[in-house]
């Protein structure tokens, strides 16, 4: 009995660990979650937000700017003074102590500037902040749609090598038959081989494209992408249009109109200190610290002490710095300008460029289109009725792969042009040009 227990006791046991290893598994495979396979374009771009260490430096140099912003352009704390005044000879039967407040008001739109300096401290890293988003977006969908492109050119490529491998197979044939010369074969060779070395290249592009998209957005490089639509949105807004809705996006235009509300509130306190103003205000009273309780009411008025210190322009009537202030408004006048000739010819580029591409596009894949369906039907035709060579039918196959990776490319430059323009603009999408 003893040795019966002993041999079936390992194999229960081995049982009851088989099975609880096999719902260990089945738990951690419903709690896994599943990896993500396909990642859309604003996926992309929020993952690429979060995991960029600038932008969130960026951020972070805001809200402390922010933060000091909310303690600018407060009135001085009041200062408690207290002085002993009991004499130092020890006949005088008194001791005397004074206790008071002490104040420096502020001139005139002193708090005013305080508080606009610090609004323009906020709004110069708020541009840093905005543009550098607009930028890493606009990276994101760029590297988006080459990424799309350069999976479109491999599959083409890897077409064409097939197809080239054919075309060799039918020139042997025709060789072998007498319908074509041996030339034909060398040649099938050569562009087999131009072929092959397009294809590999098309692949390392690839992987190059993909990789970037990866280490950027945080993703995987395998992942699959959703293909974007044939048609792009067409801007049919005036230039005019454009450079006002530049004007109301760009951040820099808001950084400019405050720095010129800077200097009109410097102009402004630099001109208020010819006005006699006071420097100090100070209230104090005196008291002996053994009579405190006695005879107050008589004593309490000559006790009570008011100082003001006021401070008069009469031999600094702060005239430079008045010009000085004078000549910085009409300088930043003059920047705000400049800065809107600047934004407008950006997007007088951008959007010329745009219009060219566009109109290519247009025009190209209009013949494209009616091209391969042509191209199609005639290739089915003479793959059915033999109306046509072997290699020629082949011959048109090729054609229609490189009619549709020069589509894919002006596409990709099209959708490239449309994103520059989008960032000159400001704007992080194109849905309010549609």
């Amino acid at each position: 009995m003893k040795n019966n227990t002993l041999i079936k006791l390992p194999i229960k046991n081995i049982i009851i660990l088989f099975a609880v290893l096999i719902l260990s598994t089945q738990i951690y495979a419903q709690s896994e979650v599943a990896p993500q396979t396909v990642i859309t374009v604003d996926e992309a771009i929020h993952q690429a937000l979060n995991n960029s260490r600038r932008m969130e430096s960026l951020y972070t140099n805001t809200q402390i700017a922010e933060y000091r912003y909310k303690s600018s352009g407060k009135l001085n704390n009041p200062e408690l003074r207290y002085k002993e005044e009991t004499p130092k000879r020890f006949f005088d039967n008194f001791n005397e102590h004074r206790i008071g407040i002490r104040w420096q008001p502020p001139r005139i739109g002193e708090l005013s500037e305080d508080r606009q300096q610090a609004r323009v401290e906020v709004w110069d890293r708020k541009v840093n902040e905005i543009r550098y988003r607009h930028q890493l977006i606009a990276r994101v969908r760029r590297s988006y749609t080459s990424v799309i492109m350069y999976d479109m050119l491999a599959d083409l490529e890897k077409q064409r090598l097939a197809l080239e491998d054919e075309r060799i197979k039918v020139i042997n044939q025709m060789v072998t038959l007498g319908r074509r010369s041996v030339v034909y074969q060398t040649k099938a060779r050569m562009w087999h081989a131009e072929s092959q070395n397009d294809y590999l290249r098309a692949v390392q592009n690839k992987k190059m494209a993909r990789r970037k998209l990866a280490r950027r957005c945080g993703i995987d490089e395998n992942i699959r992408l959703t293909a974007y639509d044939t048609d792009l949105p067409v801007i049919s807004v005036d230039m005019d249009s454009l450079s006002t809705l530049a004007f109301l996006n760009r951040p820099e235009i808001k950084l400019v109109k405050q720095r010129i509300r800077l200097a009109e509130k410097q102009k402004f306190y630099e001109t208020m200190k010819l006005i006699p103003w006071p420097s100090f205000v100070e209230y104090s009273y005196r008291f002996d610290r053994d009579k405190v309780f006695y005879d107050w009411d008589e004593s309490r008025e000559k006790n009570r002490e008011l100082r003001v210190g006021i401070n008069l322009p009469i031999f600094d009537w702060n005239i430079g710095n008045i010009k000085a202030t004078r000549l910085a408004v009409k300088r930043k006048e003059g920047q705000s300008e400049a800065i809107k000739e600047s934004i407008e010819n950006e997007v007088r580029d951008a959007f010329a460029i745009y219009s060219d591409l566009l109109l290519d596009w247009q025009n190209y894949s209009k013949d494209a289109r009616e091209l391969i369906a042509d191209a199609m039907s005639i290739i089915t035709e003479a793959k059915v009725h033999q109306t046509l060579m072997p290699d020629e039918v082949n011959e048109m196959e090729l054609t229609l792969i490189e009619t549709r990776t020069l589509l894919a490319r002006k596409r990709r430059n099209l959708a490239h042009a449309l994103i520059d323009l989008c960032y000159t603009l400001g704007l992080e999408s194109s849905d309010r040009l549609k």
